[in-house]
């Protein structure tokens, strides 16, 4: 038991590294930090969700003494509260009919995972300061600082331009960077356990996405309030519509994925899907999605009519 606390300590202690430095503005700090969820995903998923507690609690404390607290509450919202919500999930399991064990399906802790970045941004919106333009004008105002640090590489005729449509976006891109570094950091953590027969549980299929039904209901009601709802309201329900189809678009590539895999030369045919995901990756979001609904409904139309629709959890 000791050497598993000591790993969970050193995990928090790495993931902190990791975060640090980009605060620390090291080289590749940003790419580093990305991984930061990495080692507490690992330390969870491996050993349990008292781990994860553990090692996010000792890396918000070492960020704590060198950043000070805005830094620590950065890591424990960017990276422990993540690795909180997979271990949590992920190692949730029941015996199946047949006597096996039926684990928590992957693409339902993606859909708790996208519900914790839409509760952390509104989170975040309701404790910033007031802003005479309400949330838009904070996004806004970072907009701006992120074009001045472009400098003279913006044109003055584009800049006001670029800011406007820059802010209109801002909030679904962090929830979507948020959502991406949890996702990622998640399988590659569960294929490294897997690879050392160190995992608790075996790696999932991620061909097939079991997507909850709240999920869809969620997404109907952000565009209602988006298309109802005026101001700040209205912005956020638009940005929150964006962040909603993720997983759906995670369906769709998974859907092409399996079909592509199932033909003759799967490899070419895969070799262009994912190739078109690297070179348009946010265009290529919007067939996804759409794929990914007609899947969802398509599965869902299939459960009900052989009466087997499921708990939803």
């Amino acid at each position: 038991m000791t050497s598993r606390i000591g790993l969970a300590l050193a995990a928090g202690l790495l993931a902190s590294l990791l975060f640090l430095s980009l605060a620390r503005e090291m080289p590749n700090g940003s790419l580093l930090a990305f991984f930061a969820p990495l080692p507490l995903m690992a330390a969870g998923l491996g050993l349990g969700q008292w781990a994860a507690v553990l090692a996010a609690a000792s890396g918000g404390a070492a960020a704590a003494l060198v950043g000070g607290p805005t830094v620590a509450v950065t890591f424990l919202a960017t990276a422990g509260l993540s690795a909180l919500v997979v271990s949590n999930r992920a190692l949730l399991c029941r015996p199946a009919a047949d006597g096996s064990v039926e684990w928590y399906p992957p693409g339902r802790v993606l859909a708790w995972l996208t519900l914790m970045s839409v509760g952390l941004f509104a989170f975040a919106a309701v404790a910033l300061p007031h802003h005479p333009d309400g949330v838009k004008g904070w996004m806004t105002e970072v907009a701006r600082r992120t074009l001045d640090v472009l400098g003279d590489e913006v044109a003055p005729q584009q800049r006001q331009a670029m800011i406007v449509s820059l802010a209109s976006v801002l909030p679904g891109m962090v929830m979507g960077v948020w959502l991406l570094m949890a996702a990622v950091n998640a399988v590659i953590g569960q294929a490294i356990l897997a690879a050392s027969g160190r995992g608790r549980r075996p790696s999932p299929s991620y061909r097939t996405l079991d997507l909850p039904g709240w999920s869809v209901a969620a997404v109907a009601a952000a565009i209602v309030v988006a298309a109802a709802a005026e101001d700040g309201a209205g912005y956020l329900a638009a940005n929150i519509v964006a962040v909603a189809l993720l997983p759906f678009a995670a369906l769709g590539v998974a859907t092409a994925h399996a079909h592509l895999a199932a033909r003759p030369r799967a490899g070419l045919g895969l070799a262009v899907l994912y190739g078109i995901l690297v070179v348009a990756f946010l265009w290529a979001l919007i067939p996804a999605a759409g794929l990914g609904l007609a899947k969802f409904v398509q599965t869902r139309m299939r459960r009900s009519l052989a009466g087997g629709g499921g708990k939803e959890e």
